[in-house]
């Protein structure tokens, strides 16, 4: 069965964790066209929720707007996926995994309900979603080198976060880069979990199977 096939006919929860990262990526991208100001190099994505900014162009209000809303969006959906998770997951290490991750989903809703307009607040729950996954990571990473057949995404979750902390290393004028760096290997991640879920590959761990 192809892998289309099979994200089609898995559960509603398991869609909602392949589809939620996409929605923010996507309102990412439409908030940069809107923003002609906007650089990689020079800003941090949270510039594009600012509603009130004037130099990243006329529709900042508008890109805002998209920016926060699927933030948000996307932050519940994937508490609502990792939630569904947790429930059917039985082995430890991955529990504690998924219970970090669902506070790194709060810390991402949080991002989009408190744009940078709510500072300190906004600089808050940033830092708290930047420094949460990668100790999901790590724990699910540590939890699973005793499982030959699983070694290979251990020892994937444990190196992961290290590339998120060496672009953090790097002396970026604005920090948009080691940003979406770090939130494309959180949604790889959660994203090869969602799979070896639907796959069948965690049968031995789900309550349900």
């Amino acid at each position: 069965m192809s892998i289309i096939n099979r994200v089609k006919e898995s559960d509603l929860p398991n869609k909602i964790g392949f589809i939620a990262p996409i929605i923010s990526l996507s309102c990412i991208g439409l908030a940069i066209l809107l923003s002609p100001g906007f650089t990689w190099i020079g800003n941090a994505l949270s510039d594009l929720g600012h509603y009130t900014r004037t130099d990243l162009g006329p529709y900042q209000l508008y890109a805002a707007v998209i920016f926060n809303v699927g933030l948000t969006l996307t932050g519940l959906l994937m508490l609502y996926f990792t939630l569904y998770l947790l429930r059917r997951i039985t082995e430890p290490a991955m529990k504690i995994a998924l219970s970090i991750f669902v506070i790194s989903c709060i810390f991402l809703t949080a991002i989009g309900i408190f744009s940078e307009n709510f500072s300190p607040t906004h600089y808050i729950v940033s830092v708290g979603f930047f420094l949460t996954f990668p100790f999901a990571m790590w724990a699910l990473g540590l939890g699973w080198l005793r499982f030959p057949k699983k070694r290979l995404f251990a020892v994937i979750s444990l190196l992961l976060p290290f590339v998120s902390l060496y672009m953090w290393s790097q002396p970026w004028d604005g920090v948009a880069i080691p940003e979406i760096v770090t939130a494309l290997s959180a949604i790889i991640w959660i994203w090869i979990i969602d799979w070896l879920h639907v796959s069948g590959s965690l049968s031995e761990f789900d309550k349900k199977s």
